[in-house]
């Protein structure tokens, strides 16, 4: 079965127990009964249910794709090649040297 969906039957569970004591034990109205009943669940599956909720969060991160490279890993690589090669090579540009570059130009 599915980690979020046992994590979730958990929880709802941990839920109905709490609100059903609570009407049944208390003269509580029926509206408050809910109300304590989610911050009891909360609290408790919080405390008694960590390792379904990594097991939830690990699945998540493994569906996430992962991107083969990035703006800041391209201007890594470009930078060691140009400081590997002995031509003379021009360096890359960073994003701040850039935007400082534009601003200088606007300025004129």
């Amino acid at each position: 079965m599915k980690a979020w969906l046992v994590y979730t039957l958990a929880r709802l569970g941990i839920f109905a127990a709490a609100l059903a004591l609570l009407l049944l034990l208390t003269p509580m109205p029926g509206y408050w009964a809910t109300i304590v009943a989610a911050l009891v669940a909360l609290l408790v599956s919080y405390i008694a249910l960590p390792r379904l909720r990594g097991r939830v969060t690990e699945s998540l991160a493994n569906r996430r794709p992962t991107p083969d490279h990035d703006v800041d890993t391209d201007f890594e690589d470009d930078f060691v090649d140009a400081a590997d090669s002995d031509s003379p090579v021009e360096q890359p540009v960073s994003d701040a040297d850039r935007h400082a570059a534009r601003r200088e130009h606007r300025d004129d």
